[in-house]
């Protein structure tokens, strides 16, 4: 990623629209802080991405990880460390630590 200050993208612009075009990201800093960036527009596009796609991504890592989940219940034994459940666990280690 390119680093210019909000000067230098005053006066060149139209070379950090043609990075930005060419899929580079360009960061832009005032007094040494970031403070935008201009990015490839599917990158952008991303980020805006609030529509049924994105909710099915979303979906489909939540069923990962609930299937991760049964996974290791039926590969590994229970732990064997007093608690009746998780929650106590949990609560116990809230109050001693």
């Amino acid at each position: 990623m390119r680093t210019i200050t909000a000067g230098q993208l005053r006066a060149r612009l139209g070379e950090a629209l043609d990075l930005a075009a060419a899929g580079e990201r360009v960061l832009i800093e005032r007094d040494h802080l970031p403070i935008a960036a201009i990015v490839p527009i599917e990158d952008a596009q991303r980020l805006e991405d609030d529509g049924e796609e994105a909710r099915q991504r979303k979906l489909a890592a939540l069923e990962q990880l609930a299937a991760l989940g049964r996974r290791m219940r039926e590969e590994l034994p229970p732990p064997d460390d007093g608690f009746e459940s998780d929650a106590a666990w949990l609560r116990w280690d809230r109050d001693h630590h």
